[in-house]
């Protein structure tokens, strides 16, 4: 069709802050991003366009014309005065055609969005095609967030006809409309009479992705042939997602191989991989699987649960047409360590197509193995194909888009709570194979979301694999049930449990786990001068002795009672307290020493915090914990004797010993500062679990020592002092729970189970997310527990801030930084969770940042540093409110009152 000369004059974007006058006419925008749209449902796998079929009841082909119009016509809400208004020499255009309006409509900054009008204007269009009101109403709501949130009823109501024009405004809207839907070649109307929580996520996270796309374009001519105009549209958005590293989608494994096949790559000269039973076992619950699933993985460590989420991905992306693959950790050093097994699993599949692979979280611009595969634009290609990083998707809001990421559960989360462009992140996730290791290192409200989140993936076609060494009955049967599971088998631990969507019995199967030496049990005191004698005494004659203690000031403390000790024991401190760039120096020196292929010291100690708990595959010949939760001290143990070795390796501690601290106090214990880390209720019956053995046996003791602590009344025949204990610290966890249950339930925008998603979610303007909340204690929150701060420290040396003591790296704040200085700013953050800097909204990191005279704004435009604190050091120290902060060469962060 030919549009008229008014059609034609309206503008969608300009190069006025250039000054060169260029302008892109809006019908060319609203086709760009059409096309940007069809593009990328090209390159995905049928199986998306099938989702956008079933959500609209229409054949495929039909069904992409539609969405792919609805994504171009998220802008039909720039053919109004309040949009036109915005540029004078576009305005003048306008008015020449005779689209005028008699009242002016309300001025920026106060004006009515764009989108908001596309929301309120569109539904009108659709329902002269045929669709019925209320999924009319939902598609425009759905496209007309693409802003990042939704408009709520009063932005609605503040659409009056001086703000979208009427009459000939009305008019120019359809021709501009029918325009749309002809170049596509639309068809029928589809048959829904509403539009829930998967369909409507699912076309709003399309058409910001589009969007982005089809607004990166060049402007182009229009010419008077649109289907032309559009055909060349498609090619240059086909450009523009080459460039930016959105490939097609493929399956990496069309032909079925066994696991023993795919993992060759693991084995050595003469030693070949071979399968664990673990393995075996979710190798046959994978056959004859052609729907979404879940498979909850419970079993020890060490029993290859990493590589069986791997294969678990094979074989559900062939035969249900995933996209891709996401694993998320409970932890940044966690996800590190994962990205390199991610990276070398991959880079089999790398030899003959490109893909992508991401890191995400807060620091990974400090991660050397993520920086070293990052292609950046105009860099040179060292091939056509490999595993890399592409630049466009390290964008926070991006990164969930890319084929393959790891990172932290926090980003996934991020999908579900109301962030802005939540949409686009669980569009990412949607039919996609999402891994959640370690799912019971998480609170009750992290835990929530979790359960939340297992309920949106499989609404949204994709499969799940859970993965978890000590996990409690209750949150076990909640993470079936979030996946639609009804009915299973209590079979024993070790297990693997198989939920298919739409099939409400879930199958279980248990399997004999690799046999482990019995872990012998022995008491100790908390008091830190009893466990540095006995852990010297162990390390006397050799051997690696770790000792974790549940708080960074234990750690330093026992740090320094071991540090000078005359043995000529070496000894090593990590924690969480450093700069950044420090703390992954030292997760590196530990792996180095203390990992699988390590060079192992003759005689050595490592005292260290909760942060080798998870995921670090550390083996230590002799161990001594805190009491902590039973689970938590399962976990710990989980790095003992984890690897074969030969007892001159073990320099005579050929069995493993777990020494416990704090069992040995007598009547009911008092924990001290650990019951500010872990609930006073669960530590009471890890001790009472814990105090009367001399063993444990693994791996059958893990789920039986869990269950007894988490899901088991206590014990009888316990004394009056005992009960009243219990029953108090249960009253205050119950109490605790409940509302972390109730915030976690309300966390979460909707239930993609509702039916009118209108209906459903808050639609209130929604927060950013800059930067990531597993790094910034910024709203929303994935995670309870005390406020954080995030902090960096600079030294004044000589009247100059420099990033070092010496003075030898100088750094200047008085302007907005480029990247690279940001980067070396924020290598020197650290997160602080003192009250003395966290309350009272961080007004002592506030008051030193006034007293210092740094300027708030040049942080505020780096994002990277957005809600970081600068800490000015002198001397090592700095004075904060009643707080005095001393940053130690080998102790970290110190804290004095």
């Amino acid at each position: 069709m030919r549009l008229s000369e008014a059609a034609r004059a309206l503008w969608a974007k300009s190069d006025r802050e250039k000054d060169e006058g260029s302008w892109h006419p809006l019908i060319a925008h609203l086709l760009d991003v059409a096309a940007s749209a069809e593009v990328i449902l090209e390159r995905e796998p049928p199986k998306t366009l099938e989702l956008y079929a079933r959500d609209l009841k229409l054949e495929p082909q039909q069904a992409k014309a539609w969405i792919c119009a609805l994504a171009g016509l998220h802008d039909i809400g720039k053919a109004s005065p309040a949009f036109q208004q915005k540029w004078p020499e576009g305005k003048e255009r306008v008015w020449a055609t005779g689209l005028t309006w008699s009242s002016d409509p309300t001025p920026p900054p106060d004006d009515v969005s764009h989108s908001v009008i596309s929301e309120a204007v569109l539904p009108e269009l659709l329902e002269g095609k045929g669709w019925t009101p209320r999924a009319a109403q939902n598609v425009a709501a759905a496209v007309g967030e693409h802003h990042g949130f939704r408009a709520s009823q009063k932005n609605l109501d503040d659409v009056v006809s001086k703000e979208r024009g009427k009459g000939v405004w009305d008019e120019v809207r359809r021709e501009l409309f029918e325009a749309v839907l002809e170049v596509l070649e639309v068809g029928e109307a589809p048959q829904v009479c509403i539009y829930g929580g998967a369909a409507f996520e699912r076309l709003a996270g399309l058409t910001s992705f589009a969007d982005w796309i089809g607004s990166s374009l060049d402007f182009h001519p229009l010419g008077n042939d649109l289907a032309e105009y559009y055909r060349n549209a498609k090619a240059r958005a086909a450009q523009k997602l080459d460039s930016v590293g959105w490939f097609e989608r493929e399956s990496l494994m069309p032909e079925p191989q066994s696991l023993e096949a795919v993992f060759a790559y693991l084995g050595k000269p003469n030693q070949p991989f071979k399968a664990r039973p673990l393995q075996t076992v979710l190798e046959g619950l994978l056959e004859g699987v052609d729907k979404p699933a879940l498979f909850l993985v419970e079993a020890p460590m060490g029993e290859g649960k990493t590589e069986a989420a791997l294969y678990a991905h094979l074989r559900l992306q062939a035969a249900n047409g995933h996209r891709g693959m996401y694993i998320a950790l409970p932890t940044q050093a966690t996800g590190n360590l994962m990205f390199e097994r991610a990276k070398a699993f991959l880079g089999r599949y790398g030899a003959s197509r490109k893909l992508d692979l991401q890191l995400l979280h807060g620091a990974s611009e400090l991660v050397d193995a993520y920086q070293n595969i990052v292609v950046r634009p105009n860099a040179p290609s060292e091939g056509e194909e490999g595993v890399g990083a592409q630049v466009w998707f390290s964008h926070r809001k991006r990164g969930l888009l890319s084929e393959y990421a790891v990172g932290t559960v926090d980003q996934a989360l991020l999908s579900i709570l109301p962030t802005k462009h939540h949409f686009v992140r669980l569009w990412g996730l949607g039919n996609r194979v999402v891994v959640l290791d370690e799912v019971h290192a998480y609170d009750t409200y992290t835990s929530g979301l979790i359960e939340s989140l297992v309920r949106w993936l499989k609404a949204l076609d994709s499969s799940v694999v859970l993965m978890s060494a000590t996990l409690p009955k209750a949150k076990r049967e909640s993470l079936l049930r979030a996946f639609g599971a009804e009915e299973w088998e209590e079979e024993p631990y070790p297990r693997i449990t198989r939920v298919i969507k739409g099939n409400p019995r879930a199958t279980t199967e248990t399997f004999a786990a690799r046999p482990q030496p019995t872990l012998t049990l022995k008491r100790a005191r908390l008091d830190l001068e009893d466990i540095k004698e006995k852990a010297l005494e162990q390390a006397r004659s050799g051997g690696c002795v770790a000792c974790i203690v549940n708080t960074v000031q234990r750690a330093q403390d026992l740090y320094r009672a071991l540090v000078s000790n005359p043995d000529g024991v070496e000894v090593h401190l990590f924690h969480a307290r450093y700069p950044l760039e420090e703390r992954l120096q030292r997760e590196q020196t530990v792996l180095a020493k203390f990992g699988k292929e390590g060079v192992r010291p003759h005689k050595a100690i490592l005292v260290a915090t909760q942060v080798v708990e998870q995921s670090l595959d550390l083996d230590f010949d002799v161990m001594f914990t805190d009491l902590a939760p039973v689970d938590l001290v399962l976990q710990r143990a989980g790095r003992l004797h984890r690897h074969a070795r030969s007892p001159e390796e073990r320099r005579g501690h050929t069995k493993p010993v777990l020494w416990v601290a704090g069992l040995e106090e007598g009547g009911v214990p008092d924990f001290d500062s650990t019951e500010r880390i872990y609930e006073r209720y669960i530590l009471l019956r890890s001790w009472l679990a814990l105090h009367s053995r001399t063993q444990i046996d693994l791996p059958c003791d893990i789920d039986r020592l869990v269950q007894e602590v988490y899901s088991e009344p206590p014990p009888q025949g316990l004394s009056v002092e005992w009960k009243t204990a219990l029953e108090q610290a249960q009253a205050r966890m119950d109490k605790r729970d409940s509302q972390a249950q109730d915030e976690a339930f309300y966390a979460a925008f909707g239930d993609p189970c509702e039916t009118d998603w209108l209906e459903a979610p808050d639609p209130r303007k929604l927060p950013d997310d800059e930067p990531n909340p597993d790094d910034d204690p910024s709203p929303p929150k994935t995670r309870k527990g005390r406020p954080s701060a995030t902090v960096v420290l600079l030294h004044k040396v000589e009247g100059r801030l420099c990033l070092d003591p010496d003075g030898q790296q100088p750094v200047s704040l008085a302007a907005k930084l480029e990247l690279a200085e940001a980067k070396r700013l924020f290598a020197r953050s650290v997160k602080l969770s003192r009250h003395e800097l966290t309350r009272n909204d961080f007004e002592a990191l506030k008051a030193h940042r006034e007293s210092q005279g740094l300027a708030a704004k040049v942080w505020s435009e780096t994002p990277l540093l957005a809600h970081a604190h600068p800490v000015v050091l002198e001397g090592g120290c700095a004075v904060l409110g009643e707080l005095e902060l001393e940053l130690h060469s080998e102790l970290g962060v110190v804290y004095r009152r």
